[in-house]
């Protein structure tokens, strides 16, 4: 009687001990790779964000992010990048793709308010792959992808 209760004390303590995994929810703060899900290949990007806002007054939109690593890298920035509309939030569509806004010899690239204009009458998201690769001939390189979060543009 004392082994079984002994083992269903040890089995209570080992299954209310086990630690819970947190759960990310989308938001507007700074994602680390250490924190992240993405696969961190070659470890060059520490930290990514990503946020869009609209204009009251006119069709624009505006994305605000930064891709940043801890070293200088030969090219860091934003690759893949294609505004997204919607319009029940779910389904999503490419209204256009935009150019890649890579940057040199620098060890991040921050975005403050880009303006993109947009048709309107839809809700918009910014779809991009944060990317950063290393000098020499033998460089690393790294991406990780990353949706925004989505507003709504009057028409």
């Amino acid at each position: 009687m004392n082994k079984k209760a002994l083992a269903l004390c040890v089995a209570s303590v080992l299954t209310y001990s086990v630690p819970i995994m947190p759960v990310k929810a989308a938001s507007n703060v700074y994602t680390s790779i250490s924190d992240s899900n993405q696969v961190r290949t070659a470890g060059l990007i520490s930290r990514y964000y990503i946020t869009i806002s609209a204009s009251t007054s006119s069709k624009k939109i505006y994305i605000s992010g930064t891709t940043q690593s801890n070293d200088i890298m030969k090219s860091i920035g934003y690759k893949d990048i294609s505004i997204e509309h919607s319009s029940d939030g779910v389904h999503w569509d490419e209204e256009k793709p935009n150019d890649d806004l890579l940057k040199s010899d620098s060890s991040s690239y921050y975005l403050n308010n880009y303006a993109v204009s947009v048709k309107g009458g839809y809700y918009y998201r910014v779809s991009l792959t944060h990317y950063a690769k290393e000098s020499g001939w033998f460089g690393s390189s790294q991406s990780v992808e990353n949706t925004s979060n989505s507003v709504w543009v009057n028409s």
